[in-house]
């Protein structure tokens, strides 16, 4: 009992650490937005990972999820106490500057780990043979790349900005070296992890390539998102997306654990399904009401020859009727879009829903209850295959 009990223990006193830290947060300095999202992060990493360490204590996802909260959240402390401390002004220099290092290094760990260790070895727990151990052992140098670089760089040290005691100029062409194995190690180890999920996809079963979908779509959110909103910064777009690649980073624990548990395993066709649909019918109907309102306030503007009250009065009539128009074709274009793309991304409801269709439109008009039943039986087995099938019918004649 006792070595199911010490994974909540630890995501406990992760999650109370970095609550007690945050309360002593000079006031006024904290950003609640930061603050509010690292805290979600920290709180779905560690209980996801307390949870597997649970439940399936055999496979090693539970306990690298484990690791990076309660590492993100000690490195998130770390910076705060720098920043205390540097505020009392009777904490040592060096003190300091220790925390501020160790949380400049340690924000590497629970990427690495999350993004390149997971893709790895999940939804199992094991690699997909020996041969991929160089993999670790490149993430592994590729952090102690990125440790040394920063240790022995220029500087300044952390948010408190404190000079680096361990810089040497000497030393600036070795930190060059390790700044660039550190890139491209880094992306030798985020290539492998994608190529680790499509080999495992291509070569799973039915459940594990459910498994897999559920990483794949978060991963997909999160590197659209991200790209986009570090591509086009200070817009309005760039901040949604950056919102929603954040949501995705927080969803990614919860997908884990939904994967690895399989707890509503099969809803992610679904959830692909109307999340494709959606947008797909949001972006056609944006793009209608635009074409449409720049079209009528060019007919409307040529009717009204350049009169700023009639060219006013047309504009919001071409919104108007742009509005109509788009709201008239919701239902028909969701309709329809929806039904192409369940084909493709949700095609068991799919067959499902034509099975019942089938069963009701032959069973319409039979009124024997033998043959109902038999037809019954037989639709079952055809549609979900199970081992076994049987049909219980109550007794008329009991009391």
């Amino acid at each position: 009992m006792r070595r199911r009990r010490w994974p909540w223990v630890v995501a406990l006193a992760s999650i109370v650490i970095f609550v007690v830290s945050n309360l002593a947060y000079p006031e006024g300095e904290s950003d609640l937005v930061w603050t509010a999202m690292f805290a979600g992060i920290i709180a779905a990493f560690v209980v996801v990972g307390a949870l597997l360490c649970v439940r399936v204590p055999s496979n090693p996802i539970g306990l690298v999820m484990l690791g990076s909260g309660v590492t993100l959240a000690a490195t998130v402390t770390l910076g705060m106490f720098s920043v205390l401390a540097a505020d009392r002004g009777d904490v040592p220099i060096e003190l300091i500057t220790l925390a501020a290092l160790l949380n400049d290094i340690g924000f590497t760990v629970p990427i690495v780990s999350v993004l390149i260790g997971v893709p790895l070895i999940f939804p199992d727990g094991r690699l997909l043979s020996p041969r991929w151990r160089w993999i670790i052992v490149v993430s592994v140098a590729a952090l102690t790349a990125t440790a040394l670089a920063q240790l022995l760089g220029p500087g300044p040290i952390g948010s408190v900005e404190v000079a680096n005691p361990f810089y040497a100029p000497a030393l600036a062409p070795l930190v060059e070296m390790l700044d660039t194995f550190s890139s491209w190690s880094s992306i030798i180890g985020f290539g492998a992890a994608a190529l680790a999920v499509v080999i495992r996809y291509r070569r799973g079963d039915d459940i594990e390539r459910h498994q897999l979908k559920w990483l794949i779509a978060v991963a997909v959110v999160a590197a659209m998102a991200f790209p986009f909103a570090f591509i086009f910064p200070g817009t309005f777009a760039a901040d949604l997306a950056f919102l929603l690649g954040l949501l995705a980073l927080l969803a990614l624990p919860l997908v884990i654990a939904i994967a690895i548990l399989r707890y509503r395993l099969y809803d992610i066709d679904r959830l692909v399904s109307r999340t494709i649909g959606w947008g797909l019918v949001t972006g056609v109907l944006g793009a209608m009401f635009v074409i449409l309102v720049i079209a009528l306030q060019g007919l409307l503007a040529a009717l009204t020859q350049g009169l700023v009250a009639e060219f006013t009065q047309g504009q919001t009539l071409a919104v108007a009727a742009s509005t109509l128009v788009a709201f008239a074709c919701f239902q028909p274009l969701r309709r329809r879009v929806q039904r192409a793309v369940d084909e493709r991304f949700d095609r068991s409801r799919v067959d499902g829903q034509r099975t019942a269709d089938a069963f009701a439109e032959r069973l319409r008009d039979e009124v024997d209850l033998e043959s109902l039943a038999a037809e019954l039986e037989r639709t079952v087995v055809g549609a979900i295959r199970p081992t076994a099938a049987a049909l219980w019918l109550p007794d008329r004649n009991a009391r």
